[in-house]
């Protein structure tokens, strides 16, 4: 599983960040502060961020709108106790059981926030960095992400992390970024936990970790993300960062197609057409390609009117294959990347060649077919170096060469 997290190094390199970075002085100031107080986070926030301890944490909610609960709310609210001044703020924010009044929400919040309660200060946090009844303030609400954060409060822990993602306080750092996502996801924040995945996978500015980030993402398809689930199921399938298991890949892409993921619907269509990881069904994957298709992927119609022709037994197949080709050779890039796509799957009379799929895909990337440039890329990760250096070979021999 996931590694523990790091902690004060990490801190203190964020300040070092900031430092460097931030141009106005009074916004490093106030930042630099913030971030401070990671070094004396209270002992269950420290917990929670390095070993994944969910801290106790209560944080209310003003479901219960009748006069009485507002009344109440008010009465703790004025009597000094944050919960109540949380209540109250958070009524007013949302205008349940009282009128939307912004500057009334800041004032109980703000009071609560004082009170050191971390519901509050995320979402006073969250008015700062909206501008809600006053300006946008960054420097203020990255210090009040910083201390609910420190509190074990997952919401304001992801929402650190966009601003760190985002460059909102002055500075990009995924490192940063990637570590509040996982505190987050430690309490079960499933997006959390994918994006905190997808980061260590393709972001170049996060250590790489194709075991970890697996990890997170089968995490995140535990608790239910469609699209972790689709990941999963193309790390499974092509045994990065886990053992390669079509079947358990299979099944991760049936579940992403079932809950509207359309490239799983497009690769489901594909696993049942081959025969990978599940019983052969051509009619079943032409269903899936179908749905893929009205969906707006445009590989599935391509995919998809190939397969109907095949499994059709169209005697002019072989024929569109051959003009398919010729309109590649001629430099029309759609065509590259629809032959290129067929060279992946072994579709339309080809055979599987991903030597082939990357020259055609490359060519198309370089056309300007941007769905040609994610589809050669996917391909390399399931490349050999000497399939990768053959296919590099022979685009170079199709390239237009300097005039000398």
């Amino acid at each position: 599983m996931a590694r523990p997290l790091a902690f004060a190094s990490t801190s203190a390199r964020a300040s070092r960040a900031l430092a460097r970075s931030l141009a106005a002085p009074a916004l490093a100031v106030a930042l630099l502060l913030a971030v401070g107080l990671l070094l004396v986070a209270p002992p269950a926030a420290l917990a929670q961020l390095k070993w994944g301890i969910k801290p106790e944490m209560k944080t209310p909610s003003p479901a219960d709108n009748t006069p009485d609960k507002v009344a109440a709310d008010r009465a703790s609210a004025e009597a000094g106790k944050a919960e109540g001044q949380y209540a109250l703020g958070a009524r007013y924010l949302e205008g349940k059981g009282v009128p939307r009044d912004y500057a009334e929400a800041r004032n109980w919040l703000d009071r609560a926030a004082q009170q050191n309660h971390a519901g509050a200060q995320h979402w006073l946090a969250v008015m700062n960095r909206k501008g809600l009844g006053a300006p946008v303030n960054m420097a203020e609400a990255s210090r009040l992400l910083l201390l609910s954060a420190n509190q074990g409060n997952p919401l304001a822990q992801f929402d650190l992390a966009e601003v760190w993602v985002l460059g909102q306080a002055g500075a990009v750092d995924k490192e940063e970024a990637l570590r509040w996502y996982r505190a987050s996801g430690s309490q079960g924040d499933r997006e959390a936990l994918y994006r905190a995945g997808m980061l260590l996978l393709n972001d170049p500015a996060v250590r790489k970790s194709d075991s970890e980030a697996y990890d997170l993402l089968l995490l995140a398809a535990r608790h239910g993300h469609a699209k972790a689930m689709f990941n999963v199921s193309t790390l499974l399938s092509q045994g990065r960062g886990v053992k390669r298991d079509p079947v358990a890949a299979a099944k991760q892409c049936r579940l992403a197609a079932g809950l509207g993921v359309v490239e799983a619907q497009f690769s489901m269509g594909l696993y049942l057409l081959r025969g990978e990881g599940v019983l052969q069904d051509r009619n079943e994957g032409l269903r899936w390609l179908r749905q893929a298709a009205l969906a707006g992927n445009a590989q599935a119609k391509v995919q998809l009117a190939v397969a109907q022709a095949e499994v059709n037994g169209d005697k002019n197949l072989a024929q569109t294959t051959v003009l398919l080709k010729q309109a590649a050779q001629a430099g029309d890039a759609k065509a590259r990347l629809d032959l290129g796509t067929l060279y992946v799957s072994g579709a339309g009379g080809l055979p599987k060649d991903p030597v082939q799929a990357y020259v055609w895909l490359e060519l198309a990337a370089r056309d300007g077919e941007a769905m040609a440039a994610l589809h050669r890329d996917a391909l390399v990760k399931t490349m050999s170096k000497a399939e990768l250096a053959r296919a590099k070979e022979q685009v170079l021999a199709r390239s237009p060469q300097p005039v000398q």
